[in-house]
């Protein structure tokens, strides 16, 4: 049986065009062009649908993604931030699978994996063979062809608004950076106040803006300790102290949107299971990527799928969805797949359905004591927030997404 969502990431890949749309508005563009260049042809003809006059005119817009903040995880500890918690929202769906380097570039691009190709946490490239899509780019010439779709900032540039990324020193060079935030300037901050206080002197001089801020200390906290720790609470109350001040002082014509790339679910070291204690159910599998929510196999040469697909749904039964990749394909769970990017997932694909991890004896020790977990298709792991402050708040900026989403021709519709 696969895996069902209310959508496949359409609306998350919707959020930085229809902020460029409503920029566009406000810096006297016309919003519908820039919503078919961020998009191209397959969506122009119904993206003509659209109502301008619904479009929220903004000076400059500010897309404030943190990692691993599902909307569940801030729902069980809204209280910790009234700020974040109080803003207008609601739950979308993030890409599948649910991890950082697939999530990320479909908000960059606004294109969903299968398009933008970087379609997992560990894929195959065709002559490095399994790697990460995070930090494993060496040997990899032209970064901006491994992952295929042109990040949007450009595009701010072209409504003459300053294109700008805001994150850890650690991100400002590598090849995910590289790959994503290409035609941004790059501004670094080591601590998530530094981050808000960079963003705020940025705009304080009224100059057009298209922002990128970018928080990782939850994901990091959750992955070490858990979602439901003492540490990952004090990193969630850090942001919100942060983000109050932020609003407090935000200048006028500047609407603010909060998102994520994924939520998290949390699974005890117990609850993991060791992919190779049982020999039988590998064989004809050559090399196991994803990571331990979403497992991708790929086959020997010869391997049938489906005989590999049926031994391990029968091991797992409701533990996890077991199903081929043509299979997730046709059922649209990545959007539209572009050429070569379907062999970057393995032939067969595992997805935790119970609170379990799948993991290797091989793993480095890191991962058997992770805690914190996503990549799968839960409602933890795919339900993130789509939040409003500043100029957007009290907007209709969430309906435009959705109908963007809807019109853009992104999820294959």
């Amino acid at each position: 049986m696969l895996p069902t969502a209310a959508d496949n990431g359409a609306r998350l890949a919707a959020i930085l065009p229809s902020g460029l749309a409503a920029v566009s508005q406000g810096l006297g563009h016309n919003p519908l062009e820039t919503l078919e260049r961020a998009f191209g042809s397959p969506g122009g003809a119904r993206l003509g649908e659209l109502d301008p006059q619904q479009i929220p005119p903004l000076r400059s817009l500010v897309l404030l993604v943190v990692d691993g903040l599902g909307h569940a995880n801030l729902r069980a500890r809204r209280g910790h931030a009234p700020t974040l918690a109080g803003l207008p929202q609601r739950r979308i769906e993030t890409v599948a699978p649910s991890t950082t380097g697939a999530a990320l570039t479909t908000i960059t691009t606004g294109r969903l994996p299968g398009a933008h190709g970087l379609i997992g946490y560990r894929i195959r490239h065709p002559e490095l063979g399994v790697i990460t899509t995070l930090n494993e780019w060496d040997g990899i010439a032209d970064r901006r062809t491994w992952q295929l779709a042109e990040p949007l900032f450009a595009q701010a540039a072209a409504l003459g608004a300053r294109p700008l990324v805001i994150g850890r020193p650690a991100h400002a060079n590598g090849g995910l950076t590289e790959a994503i935030l290409s035609g941004a300037e790059y501004l670094a901050g080591q601590r998530i106040d530094d981050r808000f206080a960079i963003a705020s002197q940025a705009l304080r001089g009224g100059e057009p803006t298209v922002m990128y801020l970018y928080i990782d200390e939850l994901d990091r906290a959750a992955h070490e300790y858990g979602s439901a720790s003492g540490e990952w609470v004090r990193r969630l109350e850090q942001l919100d102290a942060a983000l109050t001040d932020f609003l407090r002082t935000l200048p006028g014509e500047v609407g603010v949107v909060v998102t994520a790339d994924h939520g998290i679910v949390d699974v005890a070291p117990e609850q993991h299971v060791l992919m190779d204690s049982a020999p039988e159910l590998l064989a004809g599998v050559a090399e196991i990527g994803g990571e331990p929510r979403f497992r991708s196999l790929y086959l020997t040469p010869g391997a049938d799928p489906t005989e590999v697909q049926q031994r391990w749904a029968e091991s797992e039964r409701d533990r996890a969805w077991v199903f081929t990749r043509d299979e997730g394909i046709a059922a649209g769970l990545f959007g539209p797949v572009a050429p070569g990017v379907a062999e970057r997932l393995g032939d067969v694909l595992i997805a935790a359905r119970k609170r379990v991890a799948y993991t290797l004896s091989s793993d480095d020790a890191g991962s058997h004591a992770m805690i914190g977990q996503h990549g799968s298709f839960s409602d933890e792991e795919r339900g993130v927030p789509l939040a409003l402050g500043g100029a957007l708040a009290g907007t209709s900026f969430a309906a435009l997404v959705t109908a963007v989403a809807s019109r853009s021709g992104v999820n294959g519709t």
